[in-house]
């Protein structure tokens, strides 16, 4: 796990120096630029060290008589195959770094080496011969690659600061980035908070000529790469091969060279990971759980979490986060984000205390997603099923019944698409308007939720697939992966979600929707495989959302900083008047607690911390 830098058409040394400075958090361990003045490349890295410690691990690296130059921030967990496979071809490797690996895979088989990939990753190759640079991101964008083109300077990094720094991005915020934050409190990719700066998306690669020119295709999307499983398939045959996948998965990300540990939350997904990992050690694996000061206990899951540590016998820790120790790192966590969220918090504080003790954490996202563990899905299957059932003219009728006698109707009487843009919507577009001033709407044309959502709809009656489709494109990686891992190398914490293995997400992916999910609740055919692993209680314990006494710290520790934060230019930009006066009024007597104005403070915290404005 690392950081990356790049400059195309501009092969400037104290500027690759400044912008790898800027994220040596994200490896501590070495770092290294190469400059090439005559093709006018520059390029930086940052290591932290998991496999193969030695200096032959040090990037830049370089191969075939300095023909490619890579710089490369991720792991390609079954890169031994591919080196034996190269060998048996007659390469040669003078390390035993996966880096020196996808070198000489390039060398061989071209773009198409991505399909032989299996882990997390961001990479830029330069091919001198070519006078091309070849980028790609992993298919479910663990690993973050932004990049800002303009007037035939071509920039990449792993972070924002890192382009911020070179001088050459203006720090201008993009308000439609701003329009769909106030509603799901992330930035969906490809936009960024910064209007000139783009995210590579997941499973993209790109080509930038030294000419100036750039093409960007998709080499993977999890819908055209696992189709549904059309032959019958039983439980029992589908979690003894589900338990065949998710061993070899475990045992695939637990390689490294340093001390590898895991986050433990007490969740079935967490729960897993563990309880797989506890299968391929002789010592307690290090778990690491978040939980919060007496008054919250309500919020707590160690309770949970204290019962799978005591199944597996690990080394556990309990972080313990109170209202001083958010007063005390609050702004190394609005920096540690990268970009303004209402998420993160509860990583930031787990992977700050796990990387005392280990270098690689292994985790459970992606569990939900594709096992279909949250509630709505159960609530969208029920709509999807009213939808086979009674014309579209009958949802006017449909409205005037009570919600207490139709949970779901809010669903059944919506549009597929409207449907899936209630997910995770904090403000619709009518209370968006309500909350922002006229002068910040009038700068462009805000566009709707729904257009984001709009290209993901598939012309499918299985909706449990098309909610695992949509919920993996919009808050697993614009929420959730991104700030995973921004806040986990800000303490220079390498963290691999084992459940996204894609050989392993694909075959969930495909298999039956009644094997997932059922009257009961979702994850059916991975409880089933892991029964004897995951204790009882945990198996049946409620879904519980994992949730933080957010306002409750804006309202305490945080109360002076959140106020200054509301009353600053750039909340006065984007707000209005009566909101942010209302804003204020609740923060200082805390009546009406909502946990979304923690979002807005953070984006204007973050907009002024990197002192970027409209």
């Amino acid at each position: 796990m690392c950081g990356i830098v790049g400059a195309i058409g501009l092969a400037d040394r104290e500027l690759i120096s400044v912008m790898n400075g800027a994220i040596t958090h994200r490896g501590p361990d070495d770092h290294g630029t190469f400059i090439d003045e005559a093709g006018q490349v520059a390029l930086g890295h940052r290591r932290l060290s998991i496999i193969d410690l030695s200096s032959a691990g040090h990037q830049p690296m370089s191969y075939m008589d300095e023909r490619y130059w890579i710089v490369y921030n991720g792991e390609v967990y079954n890169y031994k195959d591919i080196r034996a496979e190269l060998e048996a071809k007659g390469y040669a490797f003078i390390s035993n770094t996966d880096t020196e690996v996808l070198l000489a895979a390039y060398a061989e088989w071209g773009q198409d080496f991505l399909k032989k990939l299996r882990g997390m990753f961001a990479f830029a190759i330069y091919d001198r011969k070519t006078a091309q640079v070849f980028l790609a991101r992993d298919r479910f964008g663990i690993k973050p690659l932004y990049y800002f083109h303009q007037n035939g300077i071509f920039l990449f990094a792993s972070e924002l600061k890192a382009l911020l720094v070179s001088g050459r991005v203006p720090s201008n915020a993009d308000p439609q980035a701003i329009w769909d934050y106030l509603s799901i409190g992330s930035i969906p990719q490809p936009r960024t908070i910064l209007r000139d700066v783009q995210a590579l998306l997941p499973g993209h690669a790109m080509i930038v000529s030294l000419k100036g020119d750039v093409s960007i295709h998709q080499y993977w999307d999890i819908w055209e790469n696992a189709q549904i499983l059309s032959s019958p398939i039983d439980l029992k045959e589908a979690s003894a091969e589900l338990r065949q996948k998710l061993e070899e998965a475990t045992r695939l990300q637990m390689i490294a060279d340093v001390p590898v540990g895991a986050f433990l939350s007490g969740g079935t997904d967490s729960t897993a990971v563990v309880g797989l990992m506890s299968q391929y050690v002789t010592r307690p694996i290090k778990t690491y759980s978040v939980g919060f000061e007496s008054q919250h206990a309500k919020l707590n899951e160690l309770y949970w979490a204290k019962i799978a540590a005591d199944r597996f016998g690990t080394d556990h820790t309990e972080v313990i986060v109170t209202g001083n120790d958010i007063a005390l790192n609050y702004d190394s966590l609005v920096r540690g984000l990268d970009q303004p969220s209402l998420d993160g918090t509860n990583t930031y504080f787990v992977s700050k205390a796990a990387s005392a003790g280990v270098t690689v954490a292994l985790s459970g996202q992606g569990g939900d997603e594709l096992l279909a563990g949250y509630p709505h899905f159960a609530s969208l299957l029920r709509a999807a099923d009213w939808d086979q059932r009674f014309p579209a003219w009958i949802r006017p009728l449909i409205g005037a019944v009570p919600g207490r006698y139709l949970p779901d109707k809010q669903f059944i009487t919506s549009s597929l698409l409207d449907r899936y843009a209630m997910l995770r919507n904090n403000a619709g577009e009518s209370k968006k308007r309500r909350i922002t001033n006229t002068p910040f709407r009038a700068g462009f044309t805000p566009q709707p939720l729904t257009e984001i959502i709009r290209p993901w709809l598939r012309d499918t009656k299985v909706s449990v697939a098309l909610t695992s489709y949509i919920e993996i494109k919009n808050y697993l990686a614009n929420t959730l992966l991104r700030d995973g891992d921004a806040v986990s190398m800000a303490h220079s914490l390498e963290v691999r979600p084992v459940l996204l293995d894609h050989v392993l997400a694909e075959y969930v992916f495909a298999l039956p929707s009644r094997l997932k999910l059922n009257e009961d609740g979702g994850k059916l055919v991975l409880l089933e495989a892991l029964r004897d692993l995951i204790p009882e209680p945990i198996i049946n314990r409620r879904k519980m959302g994992f949730e933080m006494p957010l306002f409750d710290w804006l309202s305490g520790p945080l109360k002076d900083r959140a106020q200054d934060a509301l009353s600053s230019p750039n909340a006065v930009k984007i707000f209005s008047t009566e909101f942010l006066e209302e804003s204020k009024f609740n923060i200082r007597e805390p009546r009406h607690m909502d946990r979304r104005l923690w979002g807005y403070v953070m984006l204007v915290e973050w907009m002024n911390a990197s002192h970027c404005s409209l």
